[in-house]
């Protein structure tokens, strides 16, 4: 009898625990970060911009988002990856070389691949090397800065993502923030700039669309920091404000985010959509309210 009852337990049970799933919370299959570095809310409307516009249509957005102080390219990018301010990831240079090593934080690339998520990124400044943990990120490219360098980006995402479809990806754009520093942010280079991304970005959601994931993928498109003259020092809201903008299928379409938004809600919005679990202790928190259900 008991041989009977061990027999029973072996062939019977497995099958009784895998008809019993966790409720499934997640709200897309996929997640893209597009930062646009140095991009004020108040260029969009000025830029020749129509993807980055009509995507704000699609989207639940704000053009009041916050970043961090210090508002520089590496503590803005590590904040939005660890959903840490900088008085807790303590990053607050702006250079990087590889004796420094790496974030010791938690980001949503090593949390995503604990998950056994694929993740990847395309940027554009070799300093977010930091936030590249050896062993969280499949496939790193970064493209330092030229004429074509936005062009190279795009493309080289569009190459690796119709092969791979990695599941987490930052992708890191260096205009309109190099040439802001050089002729003056609102300049008609800084403009102009914003118009070449633009481009990219219209290819990027296309290559989406036609590799049949746009419709799950969670897209948020936001900026690491704004300027003001030639820099983008001190606490001047045409520094410290960002655009945040997340377009999904369970995200509202052409809503208007009513709560403050910063830069290291980031990171748990997006645990939050491809259904992992929270990290403790982070100062972000999820845009709830973004969602449909």
């Amino acid at each position: 009898m008991r041989n009977i009852v061990l027999i029973f337990l072996i062939v019977f049970t497995p099958v009784f625990l895998t008809s019993i799933k966790a409720p499934d919370n997640k709200s897309a299959e996929y997640a893209l970060v597009i930062t646009i570095d140095g991009l004020r809310p108040d260029a969009i409307l000025e830029a020749n911009a129509p993807n980055l516009k009509t995507l704000i249509k699609k989207s639940s957005f704000t053009l009041t988002a916050k970043t961090v102080d210090p508002p520089k390219t590496l503590p803005s990018h590590t904040s939005l990856v660890t959903g840490l301010v900088p008085k807790k990831h303590l990053t607050i240079i702006n250079e990087w070389i590889e004796s420094m090593g790496y974030t010791e934080f938690e980001t949503i690339f090593t949390i995503a691949k604990e998950e056994g998520f694929s993740t990847a990124m395309f940027v554009g400044k070799d300093k977010l090397n930091f936030i590249a943990v050896p062993g969280s990120i499949d496939k790193l490219e970064v493209i330092e800065y030229s004429p074509t360098s936005v062009k190279e980006i795009a493309e080289s995402f569009i190459s690796y993502m119709k092969e791979n479809m990695p599941k987490v990806t930052l992708i890191h754009f260096p205009e309109p923030d190099i040439p802001g520093h050089k002729e003056g942010w609102m300049s008609e280079e800084y403009l102009n700039s914003i118009n070449r991304v633009d481009i990219e970005l219209g290819k990027i959601v296309d290559s989406l669309k036609q590799t049949s994931i746009y419709e799950k993928t969670l897209l948020i498109i936001t900026a690491d920091h704004g300027g003001k003259g030639d820099t983008h020092k001190g606490d001047h809201p045409y520094v410290t404000t960002i655009p945040w903008l997340a377009v999904g299928k369970k995200v509202k379409q052409d809503y208007v985010i009513q709560e403050q938004v910063n830069i290291y809600d980031t990171a748990p919005t997006v645990l939050k959509a491809l259904g992992i679990k929270q990290p403790q202790n982070i100062d972000g928190h999820v845009i709830e309210e973004i969602f449909t259900q």
